[in-house]
């Protein structure tokens, strides 16, 4: 027997399930490879065990394992969130900024790689509309030529950022060159998937005026899923990610996406 949260109790009977759930609880991640191996069965054994699982709410199945769900609206601190792949953001911060020319309408989300783009921008004539205190906050030091629209809307602490229906409503008047942002998760089959409702929303009227979508991921988003879906992923024009992404989860990324880039180290 087995309660998640708040839901009515769900009853797993199967012992291995039981246990893979435990190390789930254990590890937040796991590989069917390594499960079949430490259950003496097959892997198509342990991805039954998955979708069982699954079904029940109790685990994400990802490329080549599962992950525990997220609960709706949790999302870590800013800080938090800024001192994780740190480096790595930064390298693809640079690598998008050399993607800004002179004079372009862009959009930054409330994402810690967007403050990180906010922070390398070198140009002295740009627009830029954002939901992000934080964006702002790099952007007010740099030229005063750089016109900054920041959307109202209700203040989310935990990512610095403004959200709802008067943001959403501000962002519908304008019209933007190019979109960078980032997410909770990105898959093959599912896309782009964030943790919070209401900051999907924000992003997927920001897409919606966008005539180029950039998305900026760490190596540490790939191929897994969180709860809210955000975008396809043939809506994305161009991935800018880090040298440490798998060669193999890379390879499947090259072939759905047209402009795949490896940022420079």
């Amino acid at each position: 027997m087995l309660r998640n949260g708040n839901s009515p109790t769900i009853h797993i009977r199967n012992d291995r399930q039981r246990s893979i759930l435990e190390y789930l609880d254990q590890q937040h991640k796991v590989k069917v490879t390594e499960l079949s191996k430490q259950f003496n069965v097959t892997d198509e054994t342990i991805r039954r065990d998955l979708e069982t699982l699954e079904q029940n709410n109790l685990l994400i199945r990802v490329h080549g394992g599962a992950m525990k769900p997220q609960q709706e609206g949790f999302e870590l601190p800013m800080m938090e969130r800024e001192e994780k792949n740190f480096k790595e953001k930064e390298m693809i911060a640079q690598e998008a900024a050399a993607m800004i020319e002179e004079g372009d309408i862009i959009a930054l989300d409330a994402s810690t790689t967007c403050t990180h783009l906010a922070k390398a921008l070198t140009h002295e004539t740009l627009t830029v509309i954002t939901n992000s205190i934080s964006v702002t906050a790099e952007l007010a030091n740099k030229s005063p030529h750089i016109q900054v629209i920041l959307t109202g809307g209700y203040l989310r602490r935990e990512s610095m950022s403004l959200v709802g229906f008067s943001s959403d409503k501000i962002i519908d008047d304008y019209h933007i060159n190019k979109f960078f942002l980032s997410c909770s998760a990105v898959d093959t089959s599912w896309g782009l998937s964030e943790s919070h409702e209401m900051q999907t929303n924000t992003k997927k009227r920001m897409s919606q005026i966008s005539d180029r979508l950039i998305l900026l991921a760490d190596n540490s988003k790939f191929q897994r899923k969180s709860l809210v879906h955000l975008l396809p992923l043939n809506r994305i024009d161009t991935i800018i990610t880090d040298h440490k992404l798998d060669p193999e989860a890379a390879a499947l990324f090259k072939k759905q996406v047209n402009n795949f880039k490896l940022a420079s180290e």
